[in-house]
């Protein structure tokens, strides 16, 4: 069966409506065209490109269904589960199979629809992705290692879930679960484990109650050995007693010499002296190779008891041992791990370090350049703010000599100090401006007359009074 969509279900384009004719009857959607919705579920309508939430179960003649271009229907059941999956390769060539499962809750239809996110199966998926090192965690384990992994990945993708939860468009998710499927080959490998140990629980049953089988066997036909031998010995017994009986007789009759029986045996002509005596030899065979009979059978079957528990015992023992072996070599291929993981480690934050030295000494030798920089920059800027001062100040004394102020009596010698002055102090600035390489030499002044004296003035007045 097919999964159901999610977030969005339903997606359809509503062919537009002819216009309303004057005296027509109002217009409306046809019942098919508009999808059935059930709890949980609610329409979006696209109208003149804006999206519109039913939340009144607007009628089909509404002017936004009447009006509206396309409708979806979206799930906002809460806590829905969606599963997505991902494929994470192992050191032995292989494939885990890595299962999250979240659960959704739709909190704004119209965003849902805006965004686009009609399959969050494939939105979750993207976003586990974006963690690369899911993908590099599976490459330190086998498969037989599955146990291990299911841990670090439970912990690294809750991890990452924390750091950087997932946001969609309308659409609140919360983690709920990490698992790791169990690989065929490992399911297989396991299952042919069990049915090994099952087989051998049953062969070692089997084994069991054959011995005890073998064992109520024996007690049986030793009984009935037993049986038949306590008949034959009663019918042994009876014959006996039959014959003391008649012995009894006899000797009552004869006496109690038992030698007078025997020979009253043996004058009657009943059983000869060699019979009697090969009567009793035989009487003691048979009971010396009864005994030695009984103690031979004694003797197998606690051989054959013994022989059955040290086999049983010898599996019991091969199989712990290999059993421990397994264990300790898996042991041994952890701490390699374990080592190598740490080796890495450790030249990781070497480098990192190292790294870190390098960027530093750079953005040290770096701020020195732009501290350099900025003081050469500094230094011109000042020489030619004080450079602008002094042509400010020469600018004014030549618009002076222009306008003939210098040329006045009564400045008197202070207007000389001043432009020589004015002059020292522009050709150390100018000096200090300069390169070493090109150095620009600055004109004298012309040499100014010296003002004359008061009797001299005087007489020029006295002149040009004449004069005129």
């Amino acid at each position: 069966m097919e999964k159901q969509p999610y977030p969005v279900i339903t997606e359809r384009v509503l062919e537009p409506l002819p216009p309303k004719r004057l005296f027509s009857r109002s217009r409306g959607r046809l019942r098919e065209e508009v999808p059935l919705v059930l709890a949980g579920h609610q329409l979006v309508y696209r109208t003149r490109n804006q999206l519109v939430l039913d939340t009144t179960d607007l009628p089909l003649d509404s002017p936004t269904v009447v009006d509206a271009s396309h409708v979806s229907v979206v799930d906002v059941t809460a806590d829905t589960e969606v599963v997505a999956e991902l494929v994470i390769p192992s050191r032995d060539a292989a494939n885990f199979t890595l299962r999250v499962a979240f659960l959704c809750t739709v909190v704004d239809p119209v965003a849902v629809v805006g965004a686009g996110g009609s399959d969050a199966v494939a939105l979750l998926t993207g976003y586990l992705k974006g963690h690369q090192r899911i993908f590099q965690l599976g490459l330190d384990y086998d498969l037989a290692d599955i146990n291990d992994l299911r841990r670090k990945l439970d912990a690294q993708v809750r991890a990452y879930h924390t750091i950087e939860p997932p946001e969609f468009a309308g659409l609140a998710v919360t983690l709920a679960s990490v698992e790791v499927m169990t690989p065929e080959q490992v399911a297989e490998l396991r299952a042919r484990l069990r049915e090994a140990e099952g087989t051998h629980v049953v062969k070692t049953t089997q084994l069991g109650h054959d011995h005890r089988l073998h064992d109520l066997e024996q007690i049986h036909r030793q009984s009935a050995e037993v049986q038949d031998t306590e008949h034959a010995s009663s019918l042994d017994a009876l014959r006996r007693a039959h014959a003391r009986r008649e012995l009894d007789r006899t000797t009552r009759a004869v006496g109690s010499d038992p030698v007078a029986a025997l020979y009253l045996a043996h004058a009657a002509g009943e059983i000869s002296t060699r019979e009697v005596a090969d009567e009793l030899r035989r009487l003691r065979e048979r009971e010396v190779e009864q005994d030695r009979e009984d103690l031979r059978e004694a003797i197998a079957n606690e051989r054959a008891r013994d022989q059955l528990r040290w086999e049983a015992e010898r599996a019991d023992v091969r199989h712990r041992q290999e059993s421990e072996l397994r264990l300790e070599t898996w042991a041994h291929e952890d701490h390699r791990f374990e080592i190598e993981a740490t080796a890495r480690r450790r030249d990781a934050e070497r480098q990192f370090g190292l790294e870190q030295s390098r960027v530093r000494r750079e953005a040290e030798r770096a701020d020195e350049l732009r501290r350099a920089e900025w003081e050469r920059e500094d230094r011109h800027l000042a020489r030619a703010e004080a450079l602008q001062k002094l042509n400010a100040q020469l600018d004014a004394v030549k618009a002076l000599a222009a306008s003939g102020h210098l040329d006045t009596a009564n400045l008197g010698p202070g207007v000389h100090q001043l432009v020589t002055n004015l002059l020292g102090s522009r050709t150390r600035a100018v000096d200090a401006t300069a390169s070493p390489d090109e150095e620009r030499a600055i004109p004298a002044p012309p040499a100014q007359p010296d003002a004359p004296a008061d009797d001299d003035i005087v007489d020029d007045d006295r002149s040009t009074k004449v004069e005129a």
